[in-house]
């Protein structure tokens, strides 16, 4: 996109009045007029273009008598369109270099000016400049930009405090397996940043390539939380030579460590990254996005495009995929555990390989509240074997009743954008994953949600009043000796496909079906009736146990 100031013109003429003549007694007057030309000036609304693009030019002369007021217009060297109109005039040329454009006096054709004007390379074209890096950044440094190509040769470091500005249309040709570092200082806060400085996707991006075709460089990669990088209107091609440590990813991050909330440095803007190795980008040990980052792109990765801790599944930034083999963010231990609040939004898909503890474990017992916003989907690893135990994701009380902290799930999708709990599975069956599971669950809400395939194994043996010779296995497991469900819980919801029963009502209540949660939702193609009958108590179960819905 191109913007243009619009023209203004300036024709200055002064006028000068001559003496009338008139000395001793004689009368009369008489006067005449002579044009003279001072100077000639000329202004151009962009000094700076694309190939292609146009900058508006505008001529002013400076004159006394009656000059006409006119210009004739040229360009050297000639390639370029000029296309005139009387004082004002537009030029764009296709080859990159210098024009002079030159406004000449049609009334003294000895007075001219002239306004040079730059053609430069497209973007992601070279100008011919190379220059070579082989040594650490210990000091902020800009690398040029405008078709500049830097060419790395070797493996280095950005060290705190320094900070490696990398400027519009700079090209970055990296080696084979060549890494850029950034190292923080943590122990004295001291942040060290590699920056790109992209502000368009088609004319000043910066691009990172391969400086031999086909020949995958490393990764971009922070250390620790004192090393930020943040890439504006930026392509990376080719990366992630790395290693199986960094999932051969094109960026590999580290931030506060992988049991503690995680710190943002990365912020991407328009990044794309094409035909990565393995992963596009690798947030490992507490790292995250920053918040105000927006819209990554990744293309052709053999692996899954994003790959992280859970913690920072919430910071992942509009997202798009296309042509990988996965489109869905993989979630990597060593804790898939939810400790503090998250909110997880449907930019893409998240695929979760272990069970999820949704608690604040810390001796603060802080409660804790997954968000789940419209439209997102939860996979989850299935099974390798029948009757296996699955996947189970648990809100609250995984220890002993009554000692834990509370676990919530806020999941409220709109008829338009359901939430939707499934199988990671690319053939999917019931049974596939264990459940959800409410175990202390305090204001949990669910609306609009699917829960689908789930009903494995899930490790859990209740005292409710479910069908005799039955177990726990359900799509969705609600209650515990400290959490009564209210019957709203679940509202506009379908759980189907499951190898169990819909809802295993966990709880314990004065009547075996108080209260039913089942109510206003839509259970199908499930192996067991909708709702259990919950645990009863004081008293004893019905004969046989039973369920409050069929």
């Amino acid at each position: 996109m191109h913007f243009h100031r619009p023209v203004t013109t300036t024709l200055s003429l002064t006028l000068c009045a001559l003496a009338l003549w008139g000395c001793g007694g004689s009368g009369g007057g008489g006067g005449s007029t002579t044009c003279q030309v001072s100077a000639v000036a000329v202004t151009a609304s962009a000094t700076s273009v694309s190939p292609g693009q146009k900058t508006n030019l505008s001529a002013s002369v400076t004159s006394t008598g009656t000059c006409a007021g006119g210009v004739s217009w040229g360009a050297s060297p000639s390639g370029g369109q000029l296309t005139t109109s009387g004082l004002t005039a537009t030029f764009s040329a296709t080859e990159a270099q210098n024009y002079t454009l030159t406004a000449t006096s049609t009334d003294d054709t000895t007075k001219s000016g002239s306004v040079v004007v730059g053609v430069k390379s497209a973007c992601g074209t070279a100008n011919g400049t190379v220059v070579t890096h082989n040594s650490d950044v210990t000091a902020d440094e800009t690398w040029a930009g405008d078709g500049v190509t830097h060419s790395v040769v070797s493996s280095f470091t950005i060290r705190a405090p320094a900070t490696l500005t990398i400027q519009p249309c700079a090209l970055v040709a990296l080696a084979p397996g060549v890494d850029i570092t950034v190292a923080g200082d943590t122990s004295g806060n001291r942040p060290a940043k590699l920056l790109t400085t992209g502000t368009d996707a088609t004319t000043a991006f910066v691009a990172f390539l391969p400086a031999t075709t086909n020949q995958p460089w490393g990764f971009l990669h922070g250390v620790n939380a004192q090393s930020l990088i943040e890439l504006n209107f930026t392509i990376l091609e080719q990366a992630g030579a790395g290693g199986n440590f960094s999932l051969f990813a094109a960026i590999y991050m580290s931030g506060t460590g992988s049991f503690a909330i995680p710190g943002p440095v990365l912020k991407v803007n328009h990044l794309v990254i094409d035909r990565p190795v393995g992963a596009g980008i690798y947030l490992d040990s507490g790292s995250a996005f920053t918040s105000d980052s927006d819209l990554l792109m990744v293309m052709n990765a053999p692996a899954h495009p994003l790959a992280m801790n859970m913690m920072a599944v919430g910071s992942i930034p509009p997202f798009l995929g296309t042509a990988n083999a996965y489109d869905e963010a993989l979630v990597i231990g060593p804790s898939e555990d939810v400790f503090a609040d998250l909110t997880i939004n449907a930019n893409i898909p998240i695929h979760i390989t272990s069970d999820v503890n949704v608690e604040d474990t810390s001796a603060s017992h802080l409660p804790v509240t997954l968000t789940v916003l419209p439209g997102a989907e939860l996979r989850f690893d299935p099974v390798a074997h029948a009757g296996d135990e699955g996947i189970r994701m648990v809100f609250g009380g995984t220890g002993n009743p009554g000692s834990n902290p509370v676990g919530q799930l806020i999941a409220v999708g709109t008829p338009a954008a359901p939430i939707l709990f499934t199988s990671a599975a690319a053939t999917k069956a019931p049974g596939d994953w264990a459940a959800v599971v409410l175990l202390e669950a305090g204001a949990s809400q669910l609306d609009y949600v699917t829960i689908e395939y789930a009903g494995a194994p899930n490790g859990f043996v209740s005292a409710n009043c479910r069908p005799t010779g039955t177990t726990d296995q359900a799509g969705l497991l609600v209650g515990s000796a400290d959490f009564i469900p209210s019957a709203g819980i679940l509202a506009n919801s379908t759980i189907q496909f499951s190898a169990g029963f819909g809802i295993d009502a966990i709880w314990a209540n004065s009547s075996p079906n108080e209260p039913d949660i089942s109510g206003g939702n839509v259970f199908s193609n499930n192996a067991r009736c909708a709702q259990t009958y919950n645990g009863v108590t004081p008293g004893t179960c019905p004969a046989g146990g039973g369920c409050t819905a069929p």
